[in-house]
Parts: C-alpha cells; structure tokens; sequence
C-alpha cells in the first residue's frame, strides 16, 4: 500500500482542490502535515489524521503540496521568517499547483535551486468541479521539472490523479493552462453570440447542436454543448477565467507581443464582472452577459442533462517533449 511509506507530505493551502487532495492523501494512509489561513479545513483534517502546522513554513515536508488561488497568495506564503522558502530543506521537493503565472513560476525554481531543493511547477485539470472529480480519482495534472525529481513524485501524484502529464520545464503548465484558459474564454463569447443570432432570428440553438453531432464537427459540438449545459455550473468561475485572462495579456505586454482578441475578451470579462456575475461559470456568466447587451432571451438555450462522469482508471504517466 502507497501508505506504508514513511515519507512526509506537507499541503499548503485547503481550499476547493487542496483539502479533497488533503483527503485523498490521507484515505491513502499518507502522513501529511497542513496549512493554511483558514483553520477550519485544517481541524476538519486534524480529525482525519493530519497534522496542523501554524505557518507555511512549519508545513514543509519530503515533498510539499502548494495549492493556492494565485501568485499573489504563493508569495505571501513564501516569503518572511515562516515561509516556506526560509524552511526549505535541502533534497527536499516543492510541487507548485497553484494558479501561478510561468514568471513567478520561473522565480521559485531559482530560489529553490539555491537552497539546493527540487521545484515542480504543476497545474490541475478536472472535468468538473474538484469536489466531485479529486475524491473520484477523476483529477490530471501536468507537471514539468526535472526527472528525477519528478520520479520523487509519481506515487504521490497517483494517489489522486489519473494522468500525469509531463513537460520539460517547471514554467511550461503555467503557460499551458492558461492558454487552456484562453481557447475556453473565446469559445463561451462565441457561443453567446452564435446562439444571440440564431435565437433572434427564431432558431433553437439545440437545433444547431444536433446539425454539429449530425454532420461529425466533433470538437465544435463539444464547445457547444458545454455552453448549453451552463446552467449545470460546470467549470470554474469567471473571477479565476478573468485572472487567468489576465495574466495572459501580461505576459504578452513584457513579450511586446499584441493579442487583440484577448484584449476582446478580457473586456467583455470587465463587463460581466460590472454586472456582479464573477461567481457564475465563465459559459453561464457570458450568457447572461449577452442576454443583457442583446435584450435577448437565452433561457432555451440550455440543457438540463447532467454531465456523466467516466470511471476512474488505472492512473498514467505521459511525457511530452523532452525531459531531463
């Protein structure tokens, strides 16, 4: 069992993905110790077996977990006498899965170096809410870093994913992601504004549904079905999609690199948030945002079915690229 091992598992940050990890990790028979800014997921765990510490420092172990919203919160736990990186240990492995934009990413693999520690940079992806998709084993990540200390890794990472994904450097899932990020903004306004034209001039949009499954658009199909099962809360909020928007236009202003349709986005995002929908999915927030520019109906434009959800498999190991 992957829980005999003696090795220690420190988890910083407890929010909707780090406690389900928590959990998982300890159902497992892991030993892990637990931090964060909120005590109350942490005496929830304590009663499972965890391990509370009072900083992020003190969470620190063989391999560290950082789960946390943004690189603004990573900092914060990082820096400062109880931070994680005054406590790190040498030989020690640090696994960010924060929502940490690629230049801060490529800031702690240096620090980290120098304090002779290995640094993963990792980003999660789940089909659906981490609630229901970490406890069912449903979670991939892809990671990026060096091999060996990704090896340090892996039966850890199996506990609660399915697939592990890897790439050759630590920044690279940051980027990654957030261009995931970018395709799935684009798509919801352009299902908006193809269902708003239909719907106007008297179309079901279901309609339109059922002519991509019948002419074999796949991948056009799937964009749109995920847009109509909007009311279903499916995918993550438009304040995380709108954070993400927007760490994708900084980097393309350090790069001088234009990104016109992402500026696009991430106004129509400016005025979905003016509207108080930041708590909707980003697919069920554009909608409404639509039905408000448009003073058009979309409340047919759905569907009620719910998502179906694969059985958990055996977990995999994918390489893409070259690593170390």
């Amino acid at each position: 069992m992957s829980g005999s091992t003696t090795m220690e598992i420190g988890i910083i940050g407890l929010g909707n993905a780090g406690k389900p990890i928590a959990e998982r990790l300890l159902k497992k028979g892991r030993r892990i110790k637990v931090y964060d800014l909120n005590r109350v997921p942490m005496e929830d765990l304590a009663k499972l077996g965890a391990v509370t510490s009072g900083s992020a420092g003190e969470a620190l172990g063989d391999i560290t977990l950082i789960v946390l919203p943004s690189t603004i919160e990573v900092r914060s736990a990082a820096l400062g006498e109880k931070g994680f990186l005054a406590a790190l240990q040498p030989g020690s492995v640090l696994v960010d899965l924060s929502g940490t934009d690629p230049g801060y990413a490529r800031e702690l693999e240096k620090q980290c170096d120098e304090r002779n520690a290995d640094f993963l940079g990792a980003t999660l992806h789940a089909s659906g809410a981490p609630s229901v998709t970490i406890p069912s084993g449903l979670l991939s990540v892809v990671i990026g870093g060096k091999q060996a200390a990704l090896a340090k890794c892996l039966d850890v990472l199996k506990d609660f994913c399915q697939k592990i994904i890897c790439v050759p450097e630590p920044w690279m899932p940051k980027a990654m992601k957030i261009a995931v990020i970018m395709f799935a903004a684009t798509s919801s306004i352009i299902c908006a504004e193809v269902f708003t034209w239909l719907t106007a001039q008297g179309i079901d949009p279901k309609l339109f549904l059922q002519l991509l499954q019948t002419t074999g658009s796949r991948q056009s199909a799937g964009r749109v079905e995920e847009f109509l099962k909007r009311g279903k809360s499916h995918g993550g909020a438009l304040s995380n999609s709108y954070k993400d928007i927007r760490q994708a236009l900084e980097t393309a202003a350090a790069l001088e690199l234009p990104l016109p349709l992402m500026n696009t986005v991430n106004q129509l995002q400016e005025m979905a948030r003016a509207q108080g929908l930041s708590r909707l999915s980003t697919p069920a927030a554009i909608g409404k945002l639509y039905e408000i520019l448009t003073a058009t109906d979309l409340s047919e434009a759905v569907l009620e079915s719910e998502r179906v959800f694969p059985e958990p498999e055996e977990p995999q190991v994918i390489y893409l690229g070259k690593t170390e």
